[in-house]
């Protein structure tokens, strides 16, 4: 149903004016007890939990940070099935991001193309919203960022400052790879080790589609010596090339921005393999990009990932692939 009635119709509107109207739609269920109680009930998929450390994964399929960019609707946003969801990003202040319209949809290629520009409502209003997590329910993951990432100090106290106020909510925290050069990132995640050894918050660092493979050892070796505890492979791609169904005039009519959705599986496949067999086995490692059905989590589940996370699939498949995806990982 939602494929052949709801997706054509919902296609027709600004991807980003359906996103909004959905948060909405949310924040309504939010106070429809029973009706939530039906949807928790038929969402909910048959999977053993995943054990890493001392987290415990409902399931192995997560949402991508950048769906709920606010937290404003991860509790309702759980009840369709996922083991853990993955806010912002956000930052220590707003930012209001770049001109709409900044979110696009490629159909043929099964894509989005988004050039948002980190929006968030910043620290205070996120941390607002953070207070509604149901504990023990889901885990959840908070993505964070400086505002200045050319700024050695200020991105240090940036990352700390967020990694602390959030410590009570958030089960795990994600940095950007590529969000700031790797002298500052250095700086910040050396920041963060304090704070790291007395609330105990696993960090994990986001790669972008594009990092070539013959990086990937020094890149590990940064993880290493800087504490992190896994890693999310991967974001988007630039790579226009990996568009082969959809005409080059739309192509060009999109214009800029990050490649996300199913052909960044290839990049990210390849990457998550790499990650598997040299970083070290007890980091966790997410498989994320291109995840658009069970046959891409399988692969990236083969490829060694211990978790995957969805974004597109989410938009093109629906929110019945959750529990679909969620039940082929456990196979």
């Amino acid at each position: 149903m939602y494929k052949s009635i709801l997706r054509p119709w919902l296609f027709r509107i600004d991807a980003e004016k359906i996103h909004n109207q959905i948060m909405r739609l949310l924040h309504v269920y939010r106070h429809l007890t029973p009706v939530k109680c039906l949807v928790r009930a038929y969402y909910r998929p048959k999977t053993a939990p995943f054990q890493w450390r001392n987290l415990t994964f409902g399931n192995r399929v997560g949402l991508s940070a950048g769906f709920d960019k606010e937290a404003s609707c991860f509790d309702e946003l759980s009840d369709l099935g996922f083991g853990f969801l993955e806010v912002g990003t956000v930052t220590p202040e707003k930012v209001a991001g770049n001109p709409s319209p900044r979110i696009f949809r490629l159909p043929e290629d099964h894509a989005l193309v988004s050039r948002t520009g980190f929006n968030n409502p910043g620290k205070e209003v996120f941390l607002k919203n953070l207070q509604r997590k149901r504990e023990g329910k889901y885990i959840l993951g908070v993505n964070i960022n400086t505002n200045s990432p050319a700024d050695n100090e200020r991105a240090a106290a940036d990352l700390a400052g967020l990694y602390e106020a959030f410590g009570q909510y958030a089960d795990y925290y994600t940095v950007n790879w590529g969000s700031m050069t790797p002298e500052v990132l250095a700086g910040a995640l050396t920041a963060l080790d304090v704070h790291k050894q007395r609330l105990n918050k696993p960090v994990l660092l986001k790669l972008p589609a594009d990092v070539p493979v013959e990086k990937l050892d020094g890149i590990i070796e940064f993880a290493k010596v800087h504490h992190m505890d896994g890693f999310i492979a991967t974001g988007p791609t630039q790579d226009r090339s990996l568009l082969i169904h959809s005409s080059q005039a739309e192509v060009t009519q999109v214009g800029a921005g990050g490649i996300s959705g199913l052909p960044v599986i290839y990049k990210s496949v390849e990457i998550v393999k790499y990650l598997s067999a040299h970083a070290p086995k007890d980091m966790l490692l997410i498989g994320a990009g291109g995840v658009m059905t069970p046959a891409e989590a399988r692969v990236m589940r083969n490829a060694g990932a211990h978790l995957v996370q969805v974004y597109s699939a989410f938009i093109y498949e629906g929110p019945g692939i959750v529990k679909h995806i969620a039940e082929a990982c456990n196979e």
